[in-house]
């Protein structure tokens, strides 16, 4: 069965604990580090967005002011008419540039009618100016506008003195310095952020191998008991209950491994328990046969002019409920019932002593086995076993099969019936024989005993029964009880022996009926006790003593 076991195992937990870890660290350090490298490319761009406008914007500043500084100088000559001043002038302000920021590409000056007067060699035409004026905003003062996508800008602004226009300056200017000091600290940052990536990876890998040995040290700390789990229950399984695991941890693998011990010692008890309990369930078998044993056989018998059957059936595996009949000399035959309190073994021990008691009393003399002595017998018997009072009713019965004299003495027993039998031989009329007097076995009180004898006719069926009979309850708590079986009793057919065995079977489908199910808390026995001689007697009876 381990074998088993052991062949239907697949990936062992450790490693499944340590590939999970695994991923769940890579994936967590990946995250971390996209997230990361996302942050800084776009505090990156941002830095450099705004780096552009701040750049452009002192760009702007420094054009208008060179536009001022050169519209001013300019002016006079203008004036003046001395235009020949004004070429130098701009070429100068190149100078200036290159020796400086480099920002200015070219310059041209136009007058108020917007010939050009003076511009540097790489200055536009004048109807490239013209449409380069069609960028600029609208309006008076220094205007700026973007020529295209790139970095190129141009610039204008007017040439006034004494609030006069007297001529128009345009400045090309270009931030492809700006732009290319951008571009660099985007390739600084971009270095600086890959080298940041090679460090998240270096502390990504260190992390993900302090967690994979982690996970591997806490997975064979989790499975290392797992394992001894599992070894156990194989030896379980193997039968062996001996092993026990260590329960030292603290956490649910140490409450794991103490409940397994508490079930590896209950398991013990069980089977300890189960082992007694089929013991004494054999033993409880054995005194059950024991009993059936003692008892009369199933079928129909007859002794003279007497057909006897009967049924008894204990509410446990034993009971305290038993009959006997002996056939005695010259036709005669003793009959006893007896029905001591509660059922099982200590009732089924009680009952064998009785039955013993009466045994020992036909051994010595047959002339004995009179109703009264069997009874006192059975009293002297019981009384002396145990400490406590064991009370037991009963009723003997000496049936003479020549005269049809029935004879009997009742100890606390039910009473019986006679049924009398019809001409149609159908079962009629019953009567009941009162005579009791106080259960056998008490210490405490003198025993006393009815007795009395009784003339049977032809036909006559003497039905003698214990208190499991008119107590079998239903579901409902309702008792079968004497009207219950009077009525099953009469008015059946009584034609030959088999009948009466037809009648005894009739009575426990009435009983079960009624019962519906339920369980019967008491021993169940009857006896049915036909006389019936070929020719028909002169009918009598005697009055109860």
């Amino acid at each position: 069965m381990a074998a088993s076991a052991k062949a239907k195992a697949g990936i062992p937990i450790s490693a499944k604990l340590i590939l999970t870890t695994s991923v769940v660290v890579a994936l967590a350090v990946a995250a971390a580090t996209w997230f990361s490298q996302h942050s800084i490319a776009e505090l990156s761009a941002d830095q450099v967005a705004q780096r552009r406008v701040s750049g452009e914007a002192a760009i702007g500043r420094q054009a208008a002011l060179v536009a001022e500084s050169i519209g001013n100088a300019s002016a006079h000559a203008i004036a003046n008419n001395q235009y020949s001043d004004i070429p130098p002038e701009l070429e100068a302000a190149i100078r200036e540039d290159k020796a400086g920021i480099h920002q200015l590409q070219w310059i041209s000056i136009a007058d108020a009618t917007g010939a050009i007067i003076g511009a540097t060699p790489n200055a536009p035409s004048s109807a490239k100016l013209g449409e380069l004026d069609k960028l600029l905003p609208a309006g008076e003062g220094v205007a700026h506008a973007r020529i295209g996508t790139g970095s190129d800008w141009i610039y204008s602004s007017p040439i006034k003195i004494g609030g006069n226009t007297i001529g128009k300056i345009r400045l090309g200017v270009t931030s492809s310095g700006l732009e290319a000091e951008l571009a660099k600290s985007l390739e600084e940052a971009d270095a600086a952020a890959q080298a940041s990536r090679q460090r998240l990876l270096v502390i990504a890998l260190v992390v993900l191998g302090i967690g994979v040995i982690a996970a591997g040290l806490q997975s064979m700390s989790i499975a290392r008991p797992i394992r001894v789990l599992t070894t156990q229950a194989n030896r379980i399984a193997m039968g062996d209950f001996e092993m026990r695991v260590p329960a030292t941890r603290r956490d649910e693998l140490g409450v794991l491994a103490r409940t397994f011990n508490f079930m590896s010692d209950a398991m013990v008890q069980l089977l300890a328990a189960n082992a007694q309990k089929a013991s004494l369930e054999k033993e409880m078998e054995l005194a059950r046969q024991v009993q059936q044993a003692m008892l009369p056989p199933a079928h129909l018998d007859q002794h003279g002019y007497f057909k006897v059957i009967g049924y008894c059936m204990p509410a446990s595996s034993c009971g305290g409920d038993w009959w006997m009949y002996r056939k005695l000399s010259n036709g005669r035959m003793l009959l006893v019932l007896g029905d001591a309190t509660g059922h099982g073994i200590h009732s089924a021990m009680i009952a064998a002593t009785a039955r013993g008691a009466v045994e020992a009393l036909a051994a010595v003399d047959e002339r004995l086995l009179t109703p009264d002595q069997v009874l006192r017998a059975i009293d002297q018997a019981i009384a002396m076993v145990g400490e406590h009072n064991v009370l037991m009713t009963a009723f003997a019965a000496v049936f003479d099969s020549t005269t049809g004299v029935l004879h009997y003495a009742n100890a606390g027993q039910n009473f019986p019936y006679v049924i009398k039998l019809g001409h149609t031989r159908v079962l009629e009329e019953a009567s009941i024989i009162a005579a009791s007097g106080n259960p056998l076995g008490d210490r405490n009180i003198q025993v006393e005993i009815r007795r009395g004898s009784l003339q049977l006719r032809a036909g006559d069926l003497f039905v003698l029964f214990t208190d499991g009979v008119v107590e079998r309850a239903n579901r409902a708590g309702k008792l079968f009880g004497d009207r219950r079986l009077r009525s099953a009793l009469t008015g059946q057919p009584l034609p030959d022996s088999g009948a009466l065995i037809q009648l005894r079977d009739k009575v426990l489908a009435a009983l079960d009926r009624h019962a519906e199910g339920q369980v019967a808390e008491d021993d169940i026995t009857f006896v049915l006790c036909q006389y019936d001689p070929p020719a028909q007697r002169a009918s009598g009876r005697g009055n109860a003593a």
